[in-house]
C-alpha cells in the first residue's frame, strides 16, 4: 500500500492529540517507515509501526482516492499488538 498524502482537519487532529496523545507528525512518521497494514472489520485500515520518538503506534485510517490517508484514531500498541507487529514484519 502506498500513501502519498494525508487528510487532516480539526476533527481528526484533535481526536488523536487530545484523546490519544498523538500529534499529526508522529502519526505520519508511522507511514514514512515500513508499516504493517491490516484491514479492519469496519473496512478501514490499521498501520502498525514506530514513530521517530520510539513509540510503537497503531493508526487507523480511511484510504481515500489517489493514495490519501485520513487518520481516524490511534493508540500505543498493546503487548499483543507489538507481538503481532514483530512476528509479521520479519516476513515482509
Amino acid at each position: 500500500m502506498r500513501i502519498l498524502d494525508f487528510e487532516w482537519d480539526d476533527g481528526n487532529e484533535l481526536h488523536l492529540a487530545l484523546g490519544h496523545g498523538i500529534e499529526p507528525d508522529e502519526a505520519e512518521e508511522v507511514f514514512a517507515g515500513t508499516p504493517l497494514f491490516r484491514k479492519t472489520k469496519r473496512g478501514h485500515y490499521a498501520a502498525f509501526g514506530p514513530a521517530k520518538s520510539g513509540r510503537l503506534l497503531v493508526i487507523v485510517f480511511e484510504l481515500k482516492d489517489h493514495g490519501v490517508a485520513r487518520p481516524i484514531t490511534g493508540w500505543d500498541m498493546s503487548t499483543a499488538e507489538h507481538r503481532y507487529f514483530q512476528s509479521h514484519r520479519g516476513g515482509r
